[in-house]
């Protein structure tokens, strides 16, 4: 074989294996998390359920929504856009990735993840729901009805839920490789 050919011979090897490397590579929805905005609204809806004195059902709605019926009413949180894409929004990425399911990995804390973004009043505070199994929707659905059960104790996410010093609250619901993770930050003031 010349050179010429043998040189020609590698080319096209080469082509070829990166050709079936791209065809066999995963596709860009695979490869990073997907951020569901739609969902992260309708977490907002229902942690203001419970917030506001209703009660979330199996399905996903709010059955008495304001009317202090199953729970001391509180006013329902603002939805803050810069908290949700600053704050939730990056640690639900962080945390589906990571597949950990916690409110610190390395050094990056609650208040540290606000101050970080130039969020420095004293109160936040944060929930955090994760599944391996159930699509985003049902996970919503399912830890915001885990918060509600947890009122029988007063248990720590029930007791952010229904505090009268936060006033507003982002959203963050990601999902990857099959995993979802909802983050709720809390804040004691109202932020756009």
């Amino acid at each position: 074989m010349t050179r010429a050919a043998a040189h020609a011979h590698l080319v096209m090897a080469s082509l070829l294996t990166l050709l079936l490397v791209s065809l066999t590579a995963l596709p860009a929805s695979a490869a990073e998390p997907v951020r569901l905005t739609g969902k992260e609204r309708l977490a907002h809806k229902l942690v203001n359920c419970l917030r506001t004195g209703g009660k979330v059902t199996v399905d996903g709605r709010c059955k008495g929504y304001g009317t202090g019926r199953y729970s001391a009413k509180r006013p329902p949180l603002k939805r803050s856009v810069r908290i949700s894409n600053d704050v939730s929004w990056p640690w639900a990425r962080r945390t589906v990735v990571a597949n950990k399911c916690t409110h610190v990995i390395n050094a990056s804390t609650v208040d540290r993840r606000f101050r970080v973004v130039g969020l420095k009043h004293i109160d936040n505070g944060e929930n955090i729901g994760c599944s391996t199994s159930w699509n985003a929707k049902r996970m919503v659905i399912t830890m915001v009805r885990w918060w509600w059960d947890e009122k029988a104790y007063g248990g720590p996410h029930w007791r952010q839920l229904k505090a009268r010093k936060f006033k507003s609250a982002g959203y963050g619901v990601a999902s990857y490789r099959g995993r979802s993770r909802l983050v709720v930050n809390f804040y004691g003031r109202h932020i756009r």
